[in-house]
């Protein structure tokens, strides 16, 4: 069977002010609201065309990622959660679909737990809030972004991260503790009560497989995708499983599933 097409979409950019913070977004399409949070700053990538398609898309800037000003402000990862939903709330009043990736992953979890009636739904793409595993603190960008991927090629056809960006978004990730197993997240998931998908890379060196029953687990409706021979960087590796699995749960939630007694999906 031929891949589907994927449309690029045509995506503006705008700001809203929250926390005293000017964010940054992306918007696209129409339909139902999905709200993004991504690992760093903008970086337009197969899945936001996918979605686009169907949704009214809003990525978000976070404060002190990608090319936004150093964010000395936020004094946790609920700080910072607390700031996106400010922001998502003057971009929509509608309840939306939360999508973060990575560190995004991580601020989208306590963005879910701390505004509950906001979110209709939860998908959680590498997220490293539970069991991360260590990385050496003079790691560089390059270094890092190689351990991202499972194949070395992979990783060379993407840039890295800008030295100056990765090493801001560094110092931010560290102050707020993100990066290192958060216990009180973990001792809240089961307050997540909205549909909720963790993806996973089988090959991700940055988070331990482990994290992926714990999610299971304790959040109440939560469905596991380990995405085969992908690491961290699902969408650089494998982007249509990405694509395909997300897509499809923004659409179905816990029902696009088969066999949802085990609650997993290997693509």
């Amino acid at each position: 069977m031929p891949e589907k097409m994927i449309n690029e979409a045509v995506f503006t950019e705008g700001k809203v002010e929250a926390d005293g913070f000017s964010v940054r977004y992306w918007e696209a399409g129409q339909g139902r609201p999905v709200l993004m949070l991504d690992s760093t700053g903008w970086r337009r990538s197969l899945l936001h065309d996918a979605l686009a398609e169907k949704y009214h898309i809003f990525s978000l800037e976070l404060p002190g990622a990608g090319d936004s000003p150093v964010n000395a402000t936020s004094r946790s990862i609920g700080d910072l959660a607390a700031t996106a939903a400010k922001a998502a709330s003057v971009l929509t009043s509608e309840r939306y679909t939360l999508i973060g990736t990575s560190f995004g992953a991580h601020v989208a979890l306590w963005q879910t737990l701390q505004n509950p009636d906001q979110v209709e739904a939860l998908i959680l793409i590498s997220p490293p809030a539970i069991r991360p595993q260590e990385v050496a603190g003079d790691a560089t960008a390059l270094e890092v972004h190689e351990l991202m991927f499972a194949h070395l090629e992979n990783a060379q056809k993407h840039p890295p991260l800008a030295q100056e960006i990765f090493a801001k978004e560094l110092e931010l990730a560290r102050r707020l503790n993100s990066g290192v197993h958060d216990s009180e997240a973990e001792a809240r998931l089961g307050e997540v009560r909205c549909p909720t998908l963790a993806v996973f890379g089988r090959e991700d060196r940055l988070v331990s497989p482990e994290a992926a029953r714990v999610y299971r687990e304790k959040i109440p409706n939560c469905n596991i995708s380990i995405v085969y021979d992908a690491g961290h960087c699902i969408i650089g590796e494998r982007p249509e499983a990405l694509v395909n699995a997300v897509a499809d749960y923004a659409e179905h939630w816990e029902t696009f599933i088969v066999g949802r007694q085990t609650g997993l999906i290997n693509p």
